[in-house]
């Protein structure tokens, strides 16, 4: 059967072709071959792909080419060219142009036998990269779980998150073009400097012992060779070490910039749900990918901030609070002039410079602080107060610690050099009721250091107990002439200050300024008393009131106290 149906086709066949005269009579010889065009050109000295425009009879091809590398403008030798199917022209490869003028004719004859001549210019090569540039940024995308309906993404510049990368602002990155591979490639050399600083950015964190240069150190340091791939759209720098770093180009003819780029391992795998330092598992693990911005205009800073400062002596680590703009640092007890301490480090933001320089004094003879101005690249101050702490022993300070009020008791002189007078003591509540409110309260002496005296100070905090709230030095007994006595025996003051001994006397500063001076009695170790002098005012006794409560209270008391225990 199957052959039944061979033959049948054949005979079909055979009848098709006896009904035509010659059903290849329209592609036999070149009267269809038309085409004049040059697909693709490439002279000697050329560098990336050669431009070619036609409209109708108007064809140019518009070349670039590194002009130094032609050895006879007048004999630019041309190293291949491909035409349209059937085309032809006696320029060919091997052959030659005058470009003596700039331009030259190139004639390509259809298999028709028509003519075109296709004029073609030649330009000075400027390549996107060459030249000098400055890094205007360093940047990394950060996918965080963007798959999940609670993830999110992130743009960033890397400058945030390590100030070691500092240095790199300033670097000047050269690429110079020496000529073209067989592709019309760029090549030439490529030297990264340290910029006016002479030093390389550091993509770690020295104090935390990260280290990320071998993921993000994508443009090398030092010098090397560079080539422009078109077909690829990379840029391959080899750096010394013959080592290739492959960066995905991108110009930004807006800005007149260009981005280098660079993939990155993505290992949202070793992601740490119990890693608190979210920068940390940015930079290592969800970054993908990271790029560099190159500019032709270096980037000056706004950047005023101090990074870190030691001094002379200093014991612990430095505190430095961005925010207020305030630096504290803790020196030995070892009698040294707080007028004279030594600056041995001074970390600043890039580019910034100080009114004081590493090596010289820092005077803290006023309260314990000095200042520092620090002015960015574009003139920007700010000043930053430093404070001095002196690392004492708190068992040499008495008052050091929190204690808890036991006790607010006052003494009475009720006319003791009289005879029949008597003096007494008494707790303050017995008179005051709503003095009780007081006694649940912790206070807080925080030692700071000594000022130039040798005198210890610090921060004082009187907090309100379990109840929330102070004591009120008021009567609530109707009758008594006076009910309010908070002006003479609030000698404690409410919430926070600072503080200083003087001697045996500690002086107490309040949030607004009022100073409390009280004696420091020291009982044990763990109990201590805080008293002070009252304003004696016997002469107001008045003898026809029968009410000595009262009498105590306003005028026949001396001294009050504060016994705190820990």
């Amino acid at each position: 059967m199957k052959k039944l149906q061979y033959i049948y086709l054949t005979v079909l066949s055979v009848f098709a072709l006896a009904c035509t005269d010659n059903p290849l009579e329209d592609l036999e010889g070149t009267d269809w071959q038309k085409e004049r065009n040059i697909v693709s050109v490439l002279v000697e000295g050329q560098i990336g792909t050669a431009i070619i425009e036609r409209n109708l009879d108007d064809a140019k091809i518009k070349i670039f080419a590194k002009l130094e590398n032609i050895a006879d403008i007048s004999k630019v030798e041309i190293k291949n060219i491909q035409l349209a199917y059937g085309a032809s022209t006696v320029n060919g490869a091997g052959t030659t142009l005058d470009l003596t003028s700039g331009t030259a004719i190139i004639s390509v004859i259809s298999g028709a036998g028509q003519s075109l001549d296709w004029e073609v210019s030649v330009s000075p090569f400027k390549s996107d990269l060459e030249g000098s540039w400055y890094v205007g940024d360093v940047r990394m995308y950060c996918n965080m779980f963007t798959w999940e309906s609670w993830g999110w993404e992130k743009n960033e510049s890397i400058f945030g998150y390590l100030p070691e990368l500092g240095p790199e602002w300033d670097n000047e990155i050269i690429f110079a073009v020496e000529g073209a591979d067989e592709k019309g490639n760029p090549f030439g050399t490529y030297e990264h400097t340290g910029g006016n600083d002479g030093l390389y950015g550091n993509f770690g964190d020295t104090s935390k012992s990260w280290d990320f240069n071998e993921r993000f150190r994508k443009i090398p340091k030092g010098k090397g060779t560079w080539l422009r791939d078109f077909e690829r759209n990379v840029v391959v720098i080899t750096d010394a070490n013959k080592v290739e770093h492959e960066l995905e180009l991108e110009v930004l003819t807006e800005t007149g910039e260009v981005v280098l780029k660079s993939e990155l391992p993505y290992l949202a795998d070793l992601f740490s749900w119990t890693d608190t330092d979210w920068s940390f598992e940015e930079l290592a693990h969800m970054s993908n990918p990271m790029w560099y911005v190159l500019t032709k205009d270096r980037v000056l800073q706004t950047g005023n901030s101090i990074s870190g400062l030691t001094v002379k002596d200093q014991v612990g680590d430095t505190v430095i609070d961005n925010d207020a703009k305030i630096i504290t640092v803790t020196i030995e007890d070892n009698g040294a002039d707080i007028s004279m301490i030594t600056l041995e480090n001074l970390g600043l933001s890039f580019g910034a410079s100080a009114n004081v320089s590493e090596g010289e004094t820092l005077d803290f003879s006023s309260s314990n602080t000095t200042s520092i101005i620090v002015s960015s690249e574009v003139g920007e101050s700010v000043t930053w107060i430093i404070k001095l702490q002196v690392d004492i022993d708190l068992s040499d300070v008495s008052i050091a610690g929190t204690w808890t009020i036991s006790e607010i008791g006052i003494y009475s002189d009720l006319f003791s050099w009289e005879s029949w007078g008597w003096e007494k003591t008494e707790l303050l509540n017995n008179y005051l009721p709503n003095v009780s409110a007081e006694l649940d309260n912790t206070i807080t002496f925080t030692v700071d250091g000594k000022n130039a005296e040798g005198e210890p100070y610090g921060t004082f905090e009187n907090n309100a107990g379990t109840d929330g709230a102070y004591g009120n030095f008021v009567s609530d007994d109707a009758s008594w002439p006076e009910t309010d006595f908070n002006s003479r025996y609030r000698k404690v003051p409410t919430t926070a200050g600072t503080w200083i001994i003087n001697e045996e006397k500690v002086i107490i500063t309040d949030a607004g300024g009022v100073e409390y001076t009280l004696d420091i009695e020291v009982n044990t170790q763990t109990e201590i008393a805080l008293s002070t002098e009252l304003e004696y005012k016997s002469e107001l006794f008045d003898w026809g009131v029968s009410n000595y409560s009262f009498e105590e209270t306003a005028h026949m008391s001396k001294k009050m106290w504060y016994n705190l225990i820990k």
